[in-house]
């Protein structure tokens, strides 16, 4: 009897693993990048870069597996621990990134690179020719994998589309860059197209947005040196819409269509 009850044991204990290998399986093909073989393990010095900036992106075990936590789902246990759950919003880093990565000039190959800076220091590498999971859920494991696992892989090659890097995020841009965060605080509003017009377009810019539900990304940016601070709109706009208006602007000024 007591290798019968053994064997089932391990036998339930091999079917949880398989379980949990064919739902990594699922998240990794979900961001099967689109061009893999054009793709070297360095990033461009040129370009654009965008930086999510203040993202919370945090995750605990509920029941039995780990989970990314959100005001929605979890309000509950966030208060029971004594956290506020208005600032658990990764749907906020979802958006935006799709914004990014969804964008003309993203697909023209001016993007060289999304950087998500958490409010826990972690900086998150996104690959230009990653393909995030449109299901908000599939991409909370995704983040799950990468804070856990460190990187996630392309299915093609095993490139590394989604990683941890070193901090500050600051290291990563080119040095002598333009660095401009935009927040709907930093004064009155500028029509970002035109202000392109005094930017080399072969001048490499860091685009800085706050990816928070609360707060002025120009009180939270630490130890990082602007060339400005500017606003996009007379109204406060999501994060996701001021990077469509932002990148729309330097479309227009490319002649990207």
């Amino acid at each position: 009897m007591a290798v019968a009850g053994e064997r089932r044991g391990l036998s339930r204990s091999r079917a949880l693993a398989l379980i949990a290998a064919l739902w990594f399986a699922a998240v990794t093909f979900c961001i099967m990048r689109v061009a893999p073989d054009d793709l070297g393990d360095e990033i461009d010095t040129s370009g654009v870069f965008v930086v999510l900036e203040k993202a919370h992106l945090k995750y605990a075990k509920i029941g039995r597996q780990l989970t990314l936590l959100n005001a929605q789902d979890h309000a509950d246990y966030l208060m029971r621990n004594k956290e506020d759950p208005a600032l658990y919003r990764p749907d906020i880093v979802h958006q935006a990134l799709m914004s990014v990565l969804d964008s003309p000039l993203n697909k023209a190959g001016k993007i060289r690179g999304v950087y998500i800076h958490t409010t826990d220091k972690h900086v998150i590498f996104v690959d230009p020719h990653a393909r995030i999971p449109r299901m908000f859920r599939r991409f909370c494991g995704l983040i799950v994998e990468v804070l856990q696992r460190m990187s996630v892989r392309s299915s093609h090659g095993g490139k590394k589309l989604l990683k941890l890097v070193r901090s500050p995020v600051s290291s990563h841009f080119p040095i002598g860059c333009r660095r401009i965060a935009f927040s709907h605080s930093a004064g009155n509003a500028t029509d970002f197209y035109a202000y392109t017009q005094q930017i080399d377009p072969s001048e490499p810019l860091v685009l800085i947005v706050g990816a928070m539900a609360h707060g002025n990304v120009l009180d939270l940016i630490e130890g990082d040196v602007l060339s400005s601070a500017l606003s996009v709109s007379k109204y406060p706009l999501s994060a996701a819409c001021a990077i469509s208006r932002i990148l729309g602007g330097l479309e227009r000024r490319l002649g990207i269509l």
